[in-house]
Formats: structure tokens, C-alpha cells, sequence
């Protein structure tokens, strides 16, 4: 019998195991110390706005309440997310880890994909949990604070506009794009995890600035070298290419190149993540 050596459910599934009895604490404290902050931060926020609306009921909305925290938890969503994915490569960063790593009998890919998970899937579970476990305090801790004020739960289909009112948080055509974009550089930071074993979210961040901004001096230079009139001739070149569409024609064209370019910059960035851990892994063996 031919042994499976890509990719093997059991295995993998032995490779999650391994992983989470000798990180299971770090994952845990992590856990609490996203939980903590959340709960912290947005008890606090709730404490300062009902004494503010106690006050002022005739300004104070608590539906703007309600979307002041779902963009700070957008933030810490954000920012978590990133600097989880730089972490990516936790496994190897010294040489107890590494041999205990490299003794391990999986494939590559099966490595590859269970340290995706947790750092992707996994730490969007995570989130939500410790979210709902944060908000659950919140409403606990203001309700005894004013025992005669309905406090609401955060309420998550706020996230979009689909009425067109102010107490939504973003419009839902750019929230999808900004799920894209997150999900983009989610899978950068994971990229720059396989080539910065230390201080990898610091260098990663450096290096993907420096890029963005070589790339747009870049395209501003290409622009003004084909086209006379700079932006605006590019602005023209566009404006006679959408001006026979209908604004919803032009809305989904629009959606579908945005969507499409962010999926495959992301795909890549998680292909070439996989052949640089590949490759890390053979030239630690060496």
C-alpha cells in the first residue's frame, strides 16, 4: 500500500492535536487576554455614554452607543487578527520547538494548513466567543450600575447600512470590500511570518509600507508618462469606458474587478506563504 504523504485526514488531525497540548496554555492566555481587554474597554465605553445619556437623553442616541463599540471591536478585530497571523510560524522560533517540529512525521502541507487554521479560522472563533463572553459582562456590570435603564446587547446587524441610517457602521458594498482587504492583509502578515522569525508583525508592517508606497509613486509615475494630463487623463480614459453602463452596471463591474483582485492577491500571498514555510522547514533541516 502507497503511503499518502501530502495529505492525510487522521494525521492532520493528530498534527491539530499535538499542536494544541503543547500551545494549549498560550492559546488560552491569549484567549482571556482578548477577553479581558474587550470587557475592559467596552464596560468602560458603556459606563461613560449611560452617564452621559442620564444626562442629556434629548442628544445621547443609544444607537450610536451601540455603533461606537462595533467600530472599536472592528479595530480590535483588526489588529488582532494581524498580529496573531505573525505568529504564524510560532512552532519554529527556537530550537527546542524547531526539533520537536521537524521530528513530527506529517506533510508540509498538512503542517502548513493546521497553522492556518488556527491563525485565520481559528482566531475568528475565537474572537466572537470572547466578543459575546465581553458583551455578556458589559450588559451584567451597567445593569447593576443603572438597574432602571434596558440595557441591549451589541447588536451585530448594525455592522452594514441596509436602511440608510446613520447608526450603521459602514455601507454594505464597502463593508464586503473591507472583509476582502482584511482577509488580504491577514494573509501578508502570514507571508511575512515565513521570511521575519523575530519581531515579525514589526517588520512586516515596515515592509508592506514601504511597498504601498513604492507601488503608488510607481503608478503615479506610469500615469503621468502615458497619459498628458496626469490623473485627469486617466479620469477621462475611465469616465468614456463607464459612461454607456447604468450606474448599477458600473456598481458591479466595479465590485467584481475589486473583488476579484483582492482574491487573488490573497490566494497568492497564502501560496507563496506555503512554499517559503516549505522551503524554511528543509533549509532547518540542513
Amino acid at each position: 500500500m502507497i503511503m499518502n504523504n501530502i495529505f492525510n485526514i487522521r494525521r492532520f488531525g493528530l498534527v491539530f492535536r499535538k499542536d494544541f497540548m503543547e500551545n494549549g496554555k498560550r492559546y488560552a492566555l491569549l484567549f482571556l487576554t482578548m477577553l479581558g481587554i474587550m470587557a475592559i474597554v467596552s464596560i468602560f465605553m458603556s459606563l461613560n455614554y449611560y452617564e452621559l445619556y442620564l444626562n442629556r437623553s434629548d442628544i445621547y442616541d443609544l444607537n450610536e452607543h451601540n455603533k461606537q463599540l462595533l467600530i472599536s471591536l472592528s479595530f480590535a478585530f483588526i489588529a488582532g487578527g494581524l498580529l496573531f497571523s505573525s505568529t504564524f510560524m510560532a512552532p519554529m522560533n527556537s530550537k527546542l520547538k524547531r526539533l520537536s517540529y521537524l521530528s513530527n512525521p506529517s506533510s508540509n502541507l498538512e503542517k502548513f494548513l493546521t497553522r492556518w487554521i488556527i491563525v485565520t479560522i481559528g482566531y475568528i472563533i475565537a474572537f466572537f466567543v470572547a466578543m459575546w463572553i465581553a458583551d455578556v459582562l458589559r450588559v451584567a456590570v451597567i445593569s447593576a450600575k443603572y438597574p432602571d435603564l434596558e440595557i441591549k446587547f451589541l447588536d451585530l446587524s448594525k455592522l452594514y447600512d441596509t436602511e440608510g441610517s446613520r447608526f450603521y457602521m459602514i455601507p454594505k458594498v464597502v463593508f464586503t470590500i473591507f472583509l476582502f482587504i482584511i482577509f488580504l492583509f491577514q494573509s501578508l502578515f502570514i507571508l511575512g511570518a515565513t521570511f521575519f522569525e523575530k519581531m515579525s508583525f514589526l517588520k512586516t508592517f515596515v515592509t508592506i509600507s514601504i511597498l504601498t508606497y513604492v507601488f503608488i509613486m510607481f503608478w503615479r509615475f506610469s500615469i503621468f508618462i502615458f497619459y498628458e494630463d496626469g490623473l485627469d487623463g486617466l479620469g477621462n480614459v475611465l469616465g468614456s469606458f463607464f459612461e454607456n453602463k447604468t450606474n448599477e452596471e458600473n456598481e458591479q463591474l466595479l465590485k467584481l474587478v475589486a473583488y476579484s483582485a483582492l482574491s487573488v492577491f490573497t490566494l497568492a500571498s497564502w501560496v507563496l506563504a506555503f512554499f517559503r514555510f516549505r522551503e524554511s522547514e528543509i533549509n532547518k533541516r540542513l
